[in-house]
C-alpha cells in the first residue's frame, strides 16, 4: 500500500478529431502484458483506447513504477466509455462496434474475468456509463442523436440487465451524452452535447428514470459532468468552449450556475477528477497539451492553480482522461500522442501543498493501447 499519508476525509473535437485520428490510425491487436509481481500494492488502473481491441490493467500507488496485469480482455472496437462497480468487484465497458455492454469480474490480483453470457446488446451507439453510488444500478447514455438513457439493473452476480425502456432525453438534438449520478443516487445528470445543456432526471428507489425535469445551460460542447464528493456543487468541462461551467445542486437536485462560471480552462477539455476531501480539481486539456488545477472555495468558485505540461511542450501527448488516487496525493493522466500514431501514455502526478501538481516522468509508460476518448481510464482500489 501507499506509505503516503492520506488528505482529509468530462462535438467538434470529440467526433470529428476521433474520426479524423481514425483515417490514420489502423487498430492492431493489444499484447499480453508482462507478469505482475507478487506483491501487488496499491490498487488497478485500467484503460483502453477507443481504436484498439483491448482493455489493459496495471498495479499501481502513490509512488513505484506500475506493473502490468497479465493479459488483456476485450473492450470492443469504438468504445468511449468504461466504469467499475463502486464495490470494485466489477468491470463493465461498452462498445460501438457493436453495439454492447460487456461485463467482467475483476479478480483479487487484478485480472479481468468475462462474465459468461453477461454481454448485453444495446439498441443505439453507447457514449456513457454512470453507476448509482448503491451498485445496484447503472445508467448508459446512448445517441449521437436521439439521446437516451437505459436504465440497468446489476445482479447479485454482476450481470447487466435492462430496467426499463430507454427513456428520451426529449429533444432530436440531444446526443453524445456523459452522464453523473448524485452521491444520495436520487438525480442523473446528462450533458446534451449538441444543444449545450445539461438535462436533470430524477431516479426513483427502483433505479427508474423519470422523463427531463430541468435544463441548464452550460459552455459550448459540455461533456463529462463531475459532483464534488459532498454533493453541494457539479462542474462540467465545455469541449468547445475552452472553459468550465459550475453549478451549486439544490436539495432538490436542481442546478444553479455559480456567479463566476464559467471558469477558463484549456483547449479540449476532458475527463475531471477531485480529490477525495472535494478541495482540489484536476481537468486534462486535449488541444493545450496540459493539465489545468484549481482549488474548490466553499462557495464553489474554481481558483486557478498552475497548470502542468503533459510531455515536452505544444507538441506533447494530448491528455484525454484522470484517475484520482484514494489518498488524494496523486492523479493519473491518460493520454494520446499524435507523433506516434496514436500511441497512449499513462502517467502519474504528484498533488503538492496546495493543491499544485508536479510530472513523474519515470512513471510515464506506453499502454498499448491507441487513441483516448471518453472515460478510457479507471481506478479500482485493490
Amino acid at each position: 500500500m501507499t506509505s503516503q499519508t492520506p488528505r482529509r476525509a468530462r462535438r467538434r473535437g470529440r467526433t470529428a478529431g476521433v474520426f479524423a485520428m481514425a483515417a490514420a490510425v489502423v487498430a492492431s491487436p493489444v499484447l499480453a502484458a508482462a507478469p505482475a509481481t507478487a506483491d501487488a500494492p496499491g490498487y488497478h488502473l485500467y484503460v483502453h483506447g477507443f481504436l484498439s481491441d483491448g482493455l489493459i490493467g496495471f498495479h499501481a500507488t502513490d509512488t513505484a513504477m506500475p506493473v502490468p496485469i497479465p493479459g488483456a480482455a476485450r473492450s470492443g472496437i469504438a468504445a468511449w466509455p468504461q466504469a467499475a462497480s463502486p464495490d470494485g468487484r466489477l468491470l463493465y465497458v461498452a462498445s460501438g462496434a457493436p453495439a454492447q455492454l460487456l461485463a467482467y469480474t475483476i479478480e483479487p490480483d487484478g485480472r479481468l474475468t468475462p462474465l459468461p453470457g453477461a454481454a448485453l446488446p444495446l439498441p443505439d451507439i453507447p457514449v456513457d456509463i454512470a453507476f448509482a453510488p448503491d451498485g445496484r444500478h447503472a445508467y448508459l447514455v446512448l445517441g449521437v442523436t436521439n439521446a437516451t438513457v437505459l436504465p440497468v439493473t446489476v445482479t447479485a452476480g454482476g450481470a447487466p440487465v435492462p430496467a426499463g425502456p430507454p427513456v428520451s432525453f426529449g429533444a432530436s438534438a440531444d446526443g453524445v451524452s456523459s452522464a453523473v449520478v448524485s452521491p444520495d443516487g436520487r438525480h442523473l445528470y446528462a450533458a446534451s452535447y449538441l444543444l449545450d445543456q445539461i438535462v436533470l432526471f430524477d431516479v426513483d428507489s427502483e433505479g427508474r428514470v423519470s422523463g427531463e425535469r430541468q435544463r441548464i445551460g452550460t459552455g459550448s460542447g459540455p461533456i463529462y459532468p463531475t459532483i464534488t464528493p459532498d454533493g453541494r456543487h457539479l462542474y462540467i468541462a465545455n469541449e468547445r468552449g475552452t472553459s468550465l461551467s459550475g453549478y451549486a445542486i439544490a436539495a432538490d437536485g436542481t442546478l444553479a450556475e455559480l456567479p463566476a462560471s464559467p471558469f477558463p480552462a484549456g483547449q479540449l477539455p476532458h475527463v475531471m477528477s477531485v480529490t477525495p476531501d472535494g478541495t482540489h480539481l484536476y481537468v486534462p486539456n486535449m488541444g493545450s497539451n496540459k493539465v489545468s488545477a484549481y482549488t474548490v472555495a466553499d462557495d464553489g468558485t474554481l481558483l486557478p492553480l498552475p497548470d502542468a505540461m503533459v510531455g515536452d511542450g505544444p507538441l506533447g501527448a494530448q491528455p484525454e482522461a484522470t484517475a484520482m488516487s484514494p489518498s488524494g496525493d496523486a492523479v493519473w493522466v491518460f493520454a494520446t500522442d499524435p507523433a506516434r500514431a496514436g500511441q497512449n501514455t499513462l502517467r502519474r502526478y504528484r498533488i503538492g501543498a496546495g493543491g499544485v501538481l508536479t510530472q513523474e516522468s519515470v512513471t510515464t509508460v506506453d499502454t498499448g493501447t491507441r487513441v483516448a476518448d471518453g472515460r478510457t481510464l479507471t481506478l479500482v482500489p485493490a
